[in-house]
């Protein structure tokens, strides 16, 4: 089963015609229109509780051909094509600095994916494309390695769950918890219910409590917020925080000098 169709469904990542211009594009999802898994995505084998097979999930149709698109898109984005130095922006030395070392941080992980890694910045300096680079790495070396737009991840959790019948809840959510390397992609982006909350608390707390290897973007300050959950992601001994101090990627066009 392919791990980035799991959960990561709903984003296209484009590379454009700029070498430093990374856009998110939202594609509107057509599995709600799906008559066999009824847009949940996945289906249950059929068996009795007690079998072994009872939990597994396995891709519908309409998920398979979501996966084959994210990954046609992912391949275009490496660690070796993240320029630290993009030719449409004129940096300052800060900005530079700050680019170089996320991507030499990169670099390493992806050698070697042991503890936390976390990029943090606003938006377009290039997290998404560091940890679709190393997620691409990873799974080119054969690691089992899972890719999770976190806001997705949210959405689908909350559709497949319910109080009565947690089926197809579980199984996903401990998928999710317990994969040897998570990449969260955009944590923090938005102001969370208490139940996303406690789900990504949850997810957080057991990854750190079992130093499983953990990659996260965020547009978060982390200088500046502190909770139970970042906390956890701050702490030194379980791994790193690069903050990435640059501007928009995305910016096209503009030959200012910044300062």
């Amino acid at each position: 089963m392919e791990s980035l169709g799991d959960i990561y469904k709903n984003i296209k990542l484009q590379k454009s015609k700029n070498p430093g211009d990374l856009r998110e594009m939202k594609q509107q999802s057509s599995l709600s229109e799906c008559k066999i898994c009824n847009g949940i995505g996945w289906l249950g084998e059929d068996v009795e509780i007690f079998d072994p097979e009872f939990s597994k999930l396995n891709p519908c149709k309409c998920l398979n051909s979501k996966i084959q698109e994210s990954i046609k898109y992912f391949s275009n984005f490496s660690i070796k094509n993240f320029d630290p130095n993009p030719s449409n922006i004129n940096l300052n030395v800060k900005h530079k600095k700050s680019l170089a070392q996320a991507y030499e941080v990169a670099k390493n992980y992806a050698k070697n994916p042991e503890g936390w890694l976390t990029f943090y910045g606003p938006t377009g300096v290039g997290k998404t494309h560091l940890a679709i680079a190393i997620f691409m790495n990873l799974k080119a070396k054969g690691h089992d390695a899972m890719f999770v737009f976190v806001p997705d991840m949210l959405d689908e959790l909350r559709n497949s769950y319910s109080d009565d019948n947690d089926e197809n809840y579980v199984p996903r959510f401990n998928l999710i918890k317990e994969a040897k390397i998570l990449i969260l992609d955009d944590f923090g982006s938005e102001n969370y219910s208490k139940w996303a909350h406690e789900k990504l608390y949850q997810i957080i707390t057991w990854r750190y409590n079992r130093r499983l290897p953990t990659v996260i973007t965020s547009p978060n300050d982390f200088d500046k917020r502190h909770d139970a959950i970042l906390s956890r992601i701050q702490d030194p001994l379980i791994g790193q925080i690069v903050k990435i101090d640059s501007v928009d990627y995305r910016i096209k066009g503009k030959k200012e000098i910044l300062v």
